[in-house]
Parts: structure tokens; C-alpha cells; sequence
């Protein structure tokens, strides 16, 4: 358990809170996007940016998409994604992984890369809603 590939690179939606980051609940409305790079137990974040699409409307799914998939993401951690989103990273070859939602709120950047690292997280087999609201795109 724990080492599931050499030198990828993870993408992240996240908000952000004070100096801290936090997963966000849907991954296209997330105001920022973590690159990380996981190198067997290792990681590092190589860059935070920030989504351009979050408050277009119509295509902000496609074009988050591209804006991880141009900086060569492999797999992403997620706890809301909506179907044309989930569906549009897997055409791509990107893996999407569900984090947990938790009672005490929100999952820090860290926290969710070292669940990954770890060997924690699941593969996700379709899209999910997070917090029972809408969400992906």
C-alpha cells in the first residue's frame, strides 16, 4: 500500500482560507487548483492557480478540464464532480479519486495528498454530488 506511481502530477480543486488551503466540494466551481507532484511516498506542490472559468457559465466544465489536462495532470482528488466532467477526465485518461466528506468540515491540501499517498483514497467509478448540492460544473 501507499506508492501508486512514480513522478505524476495530482490536480486539486481547492478554496482557500487564511494562509491554508482546503478541498473544494465541486470541482468546477473551485476558485483555485493545486498541482502536486507525487513521486512514490514523496510530494510536492509545484503550483497553485487559479480557475479562470469559475464564473462562466456555460463550457467552465471543458475548460477546467483543459486547464489541468494542459499542465499534465494524471489524476485528480475530488469530492463533487458532475457527470459531463467526470466523464470528459476519463475520455482524457485522467483518474479521478474521491475523497471522503467528513463531520468536521474541510479536507486541507495536505491532508487529502496524504490520503492519496497513502493509499486511502478510491478510485471513483462515477461522478458524485457533494454536500447534496449541485456541483462539477
Amino acid at each position: 500500500m501507499g506508492v501508486r506511481v512514480l513522478k505524476m502530477i495530482l490536480g486539486l480543486p481547492i478554496i482557500r482560507a487564511g494562509e491554508k488551503y482546503y478541498l473544494s466540494p465541486h470541482f468546477g466551481r473551485a476558485p483555485y487548483f493545486a498541482l502536486v507532484e507525487v513521486d512514490g511516498n514523496e510530494y510536492r506542490v509545484l503550483e497553485v492557480i487559479e480557475n479562470p472559468h469559475v464564473k462562466h457559465e456555460h463550457g467552465r466544465g471543458a475548460g477546467v478540464i483543459d486547464l489541468v489536462t494542459s499542465r499534465g495532470v494524471n489524476a485528480l482528488i475530488v469530492q463533487g464532480i458532475g457527470y459531463s466532467a467526470f466523464n470528459l477526465l476519463r475520455e482524457r485518461g485522467v483518474r479521478v479519486y474521491s475523497a471522503p466528506e467528513t463531520l468536521e468540515g474541510l479536507i486541507t491540501l495536505e491532508e487529502a495528498v496524504k490520503m492519496f499517498v497513502e493509499g486511502k483514497l478510491e478510485e471513483a467509478e462515477g461522478p458524485r454530488e457533494s454536500h447534496g448540492r449541485h456541483g462539477g460544473w
